[in-house]
């Protein structure tokens, strides 16, 4: 299925991150490149869809039904994916839908059935009357939840495990990555083949991210897991100049970008812990970088507004 589409970049590359901070202390740090998959269909919202989307071909599914924001990484993949796959494609939104937001346009150029709801239907999902009556209108659909984590969703996470084995030969100490709703942590925890310790940064507010995360993974490698939720900047989406200022700096010296609600914080943090001896001399880390660049644009979109 997928291996048929061009521009896949798979397995995605491995690079080591030259920056004077890592020298000083000593540590070695790669940057597992997610975002360069495929430019609709980056980081873990390609390995979420694509057990996804194989099983709804294979039950002879017309049409992907999903949620998201108006600046969701998961609607933008989404309606990429169903483009490039013949698929149909419904998202559910939350609130109203403006026409002129970069991630609504892109949906709507990749024929995605863009639906407003109300929030109170939001936030209920299936639960809610207004969207049984709108998914039944679609009864051959595969539905996919909000942010794309479901069991298929963690075993195509679970192959970056498989992927950094046999690029590397061996694994890193830690494996690092960003966070939101624990899909892809999880994925990484169920993997047969993780010998690594797990760092995730949530990139909201969260109490309860950890036990969700080892929920999801049925507790498999639950003892290799360590949840930092001191980097969210306020909450979901929130950012200040300060993240900003390091997000440039580390494009400018990296030449990788970084977006400002997901892989920007979870570096932040790890740059944070490294400076403050949080890892010994010597470890190596490899940073998975999960996509989410398109919010880059929404970013420049609210600002000019």
């Amino acid at each position: 299925m997928w291996s048929d589409l061009n521009d896949l970049i798979l397995p995605s590359p491995i690079q080591e991150v030259d920056f004077p901070l890592l020298k000083n202390k000593n540590i070695r740090l790669w940057i597992k490149r997610d975002d360069l998959i495929h430019p609709w269909v980056s980081g873990n919202k390609y390995r979420k869809l694509k057990y996804n989307l194989k099983s709804a071909i294979e039950n002879k599914c017309k049409t992907i039904v999903t949620f998201g924001g108006a600046f969701s990484n998961h609607l933008h993949a989404t309606a990429g994916a169903c483009a490039l796959l013949g698929l149909k494609s419904v998202g559910i939104v939350r609130g109203e839908i403006d026409l002129n937001n970069p991630t609504i346009k892109f949906c709507i150029e990749r024929g995605m059935n863009l639906i407003p709801v109300s929030r109170t239907a939001y936030r209920l999902k299936e639960n809610s009357q207004e969207i049984m009556e709108l998914i039944q209108k679609y009864p051959d659909c595969h539905m996919v939840p909000e942010g794309g984590t479901n069991q298929l969703a963690l075993r195509g996470a679970s192959e970056i495990v498989d992927e950094i084995k046999i690029q590397w030969n061996e694994m890193p100490e830690i494996i690092s990555l960003a966070c939101g709703t624990g899909g892809t942590t999880a994925g990484i925890l169920s993997a047969n083949t993780l010998n690594s310790k797990v760092i995730a940064f949530s990139a909201l507010k969260s109490s309860h991210l950890e036990s969700e995360i080892k929920q999801l993974s049925d507790f498999k490698n639950a003892d290799k897991l360590s949840v930092q939720t001191d980097f969210h900047f306020g909450g979901y989406a929130k950012w200040n100049t300060e993240l900003i200022d390091f997000i440039y700096d580390f494009e400018k010296q990296t030449d990788i970008p970084l977006d400002h609600v997901y892989n920007g914080k979870a570096m932040f943090g790890l740059f944070k812990l490294i400076l403050a001896d949080y890892f010994e001399p010597e470890s190596t880390i490899c940073y998975i970088h999960t996509g989410g660049l398109q919010g880059i644009n929404g970013l420049k979109y609210m600002a000019g507004k």
